[in-house]
């Protein structure tokens, strides 16, 4: 659980150097059945012992952009030893870790909403036999539904278009 420690420590410090003493608890979480070799999927929950609600919702931000520019950083950051050449990424992508930021029960509830809008498009998806395009997503969350959707045999999904207005399609295959 090294990797589990040094994601703590590390979320803890850039929390300190934003102005917040807070402890953060790791677990491991179960990972999508797609995650390949060594690679986990860890929970950083941000203990909201000590923090006042302004100093929360702040740490949430509008929308959840503070607490998901704070899980980019983890997935990047602590994923630092992985190569940026293309020839040598898939090896290493066996190792690559994945991070994921709660808050007050904030992600949780997100990613149960976003559990809702997958199962919501695949039914709209069957019931017309056409093409759905699900926009304004972040892309941790058009991957959350990528990696959801897999498990449906009847349905496709793919992103289209480009940031800030790249979207998810979900289709019969």
């Amino acid at each position: 659980m090294e990797d589990a420690s040094t994601s703590a420590n590390w979320l803890q410090e850039l929390l300190s150097l934003m102005g917040y003493t807070a402890s953060v608890n790791t677990s491991l979480m179960e990972a999508f059945p797609n995650v390949a070799g060594n690679s986990q999927n860890y929970w950083l929950e941000i203990s909201t012992e000590g923090l006042q609600e302004q100093q929360i919702q702040r740490l949430i931000g509008q929308d959840g952009v503070v607490i998901d520019s704070l899980q980019y950083l983890a997935n990047t950051i602590l994923n630092n030893h992985i190569p940026s050449d293309t020839n040598q990424l898939e090896n290493h992508r066996q190792n690559y870790n994945f991070y994921t930021v709660e808050l007050n029960g904030y992600r949780s509830k997100h990613l149960a909403s976003l559990h809702e809008l997958a199962e919501n498009a695949v039914q709209k998806v069957r019931e017309t036999k056409a093409e759905l395009a699900l926009k304004h997503l972040s892309s941790a969350d058009r991957r959350y539904i990528h990696q959801l959707l897999e498990s449906f045999p009847d349905i496709e999904t793919y992103s289209q278009g480009k940031e800030p207005n790249r979207h998810l399609i979900v289709k019969l295959v």
